[in-house]
């Protein structure tokens, strides 16, 4: 079959299979939140939240609001050791007071909430299903009413009692209930913590009895140093296009590399230079590999990579800003297809193919459909969905 790719589009994808090998180099062991010693990025957060304690105005409940992967469940686990280690008047005593939140690994409070035996933090978060082989798309009512009684213990260590609430944006409406009781009447010394994706998704009354902390995307150099850590030996471009293909997410960037992603890229990005027109020999083939049975978490990523092409694109029509290489050369190319569409053409196909996604989710449908849908929402400005 005769190329439909211009010669200068046909360089670009052939810069990028030489740029990134077909290999993927299997990550170190994983690091979790819960493990992890190391916090960057978010300096002033810190400091900020280590002033409240020191002046003994820590909030009884905190919600670390930001986009998946940039670390507000690492600063959590880091606030949740820092308060545990004080007790009887704190560690320090007379002292000069801590200049960070950060515990020493070997400390036995690190080590006991790493192995999640301290016994004065509760951590609630999404169960796994064994039967469907994920985690379950809630927190039930049950997990968060373990909380009240935790809280109404006496400390073990004579300190604080601190509870997380993992991806708090699953709690549905019996849990978010549950924790606004627990929120009415707050112990003294004790700490809620929930981490959020998406703060907008909490009762009026639980945002209004917590203090919001946002957190904003990783710059580039962060993720590259994090990387440096986490996934040793990467060329500085693939770090680069890492960091960029993640959007300031290290726990994004790390999936990426360790599921292929920059080879699912390439390969989404080799059906996306033939739009307008785009190839549908190709959309189908990629859609029968990503939609079979076993490449569910191929899928996920190409889903996220979609949705992300959109994101990026949406943003720089209303900035006014010309797109970034994620890999060498394609920045042009979709510099070429933003001028084809309409100004708000990225931001429909953004909310269209993620309202797709999420409907393949919810519903266990077609995933060969949903990826076929996902193209033709990004050709086509007047698309409305497959009949799925």
């Amino acid at each position: 079959m005769a190329s439909l790719l211009d010669d200068d589009e046909a360089d670009v994808i052939e810069a990028v299979e030489i740029e990134v090998d077909a290999e993927v180099t299997e990550v170190p062991a994983e690091v979790t939140p819960r493990r992890n010693p190391d916090f960057l990025g978010h300096d002033a957060i810190e400091k900020s939240l280590l002033r409240d304690y020191l002046a003994g105005r820590m909030p009884h409940a905190l919600v670390l609001a930001g986009m998946p992967g940039i670390g507000k469940a690492t600063l959590a686990f880091r606030l949740a050791r820092f308060l545990l280690s004080q007790s009887d008047g704190g560690l320090f005593g007379a002292a000069a007071p801590p200049a960070s939140l950060r515990v020493a690994p070997e400390r036995p409070v690190f080590r006991r909430v790493a192995s999640s035996g301290h016994v004065d933090l509760l951590t609630v978060e999404r169960e796994f299903d064994e039967k469907k082989g994920r985690l379950k798309t809630e927190i039930s009512v049950e997990a968060v009413r373990r909380i009240h009684p935790f809280l109404r213990m006496t400390a073990a260590e004579n300190g604080w009692r601190v509870v997380i609430i993992d991806s708090a944006e699953y709690l549905n409406a019996s849990s978010q209930n549950a924790l606004l009781k627990i929120l009415e009447e707050p112990p003294s010394k004790s700490i809620l913590i929930l981490t959020t994706s998406q703060p907008g998704s909490f009762l009026p009354t639980i945002r209004s009895r917590c203090q919001m902390v946002h957190m904003e995307p990783l710059a580039e150099e962060v993720i590259g140093t994090l990387l440096d850590k986490m996934a040793p030996g990467l060329g500085e471009s693939e770090k680069i296009s890492l960091s960029r293909l993640a959007q300031g997410s290290i726990g994004k960037a790390l999936q990426f590399h360790q599921d292929g992603g920059i080879v699912l890229y390439r390969q989404l990005l080799e059906v996306v230079t033939t739009m307008p027109e785009l190839n549908m020999v190709k959309v189908h083939e990629l859609a029968e590999k990503l939609g079979k049975y076993g490449a569910e978490q191929d899928y996920s990523i190409a889903t996220e990579i979609m949705i992300g092409w959109c994101e990026i694109q949406a943003r720089a029509v209303v900035r006014e800003k010309s797109s970034v290489d994620i890999l060498p050369g394609d920045a042009a190319v979709f510099e070429r297809i933003k001028n084809i569409y309409p100004p708000q053409h990225f931001l429909n196909a953004w909310e269209k193919i993620s309202r797709l996604v999420q409907q393949t989710d919810i519903y266990n449908l077609d995933r060969r459909q949903t990826i076929i849908g996902a193209f033709l929402a990004l050709q086509q400005p007047e698309y409305q969905g497959l009949n799925l």
